[in-house]
């Protein structure tokens, strides 16, 4: 059916005394209109490159296994090396300062773009660096905004990569997209079920990410 044209639709009238008529009836239009409100936009390669260096190279803050689902760790299900950073380092880090300083001017854009997504809200004051060996990846189907204490508050998400891996970027389930992994390429969408989303593990080279959230 095409919905960009009415719909002529013929109903059969009728009363006890009178004969059968036939009356046309004019359906609404349809008008199919959206987004999958994932904006994406670009971060400069010196600030990524900023952001890898210190992931390698920091006195403050060291490696850990990557867990899920508040702590957990299987790497079956997420296999990764992280570091989880305090936003206000920026004020002793030029490196963390340049690069949020990028990500507020596009989460602007982002509420400017979806004006209704903008209520009270902040970046959490936690975020990751992400490491994911060939292979590696969050592998299984989820989303950021649950029913768990430390993730119902979440709003949106953001995301930057840090390395280029086209064929290891993120599968987005029910917007049936696939987004390949490029530098300085940073992704914001929304933390709910309807933004379901999985890593497509890059099978032969290593990856890295930057991550967190916005909360309400």
């Amino acid at each position: 059916m095409n919905l960009d044209q009415s719909v002529l639709v013929k109903d059969v009238v009728s009363t006890p005394s009178t004969p059968l008529r036939h009356v046309t009836v004019r359906k609404s239009d349809i008008v199919v209109k959206g987004s999958n409100f994932i904006h994406e936009s670009t971060i400069p390669f010196n600030v990524c490159e900023g952001i890898v260096d210190f992931y390698y190279n920091n006195d403050s803050y060291k490696t850990h296994e990557g867990s899920h689902s508040g702590g957990q760790k299987d790497s079956n299900i997420k296999e990764s090396v992280d570091i989880s950073c305090n936003v206000d380092y920026g004020e002793f880090d030029n490196r963390i300062e340049q690069y949020f300083l990028h990500l507020d001017r596009q989460l602007k854009v982002y509420f400017n773009k979806f004006e209704r997504s903008h209520m009270p809200c902040n970046i959490t004051d936690k975020f990751n660096i992400q490491w994911y060996p060939p292979g590696g990846g969050y592998k299984i189907w989820h989303f950021e905004r649950t029913e768990k204490r430390h993730s119902v508050r979440r709003h949106l998400v953001w995301m930057t990569y840090l390395t280029d891996n086209p064929d290891g970027g993120t599968e987005f389930l029910y917007q049936d997209l696939y987004v390949p992994a490029e530098r300085g390429k940073t992704l914001i969408w929304p933390a709910e079920w309807t933004h379901t989303h999985r890593s497509r593990p890059d099978t032969k080279y290593e990856k890295m990410i930057i991550t967190g959230w916005v909360e309400l």
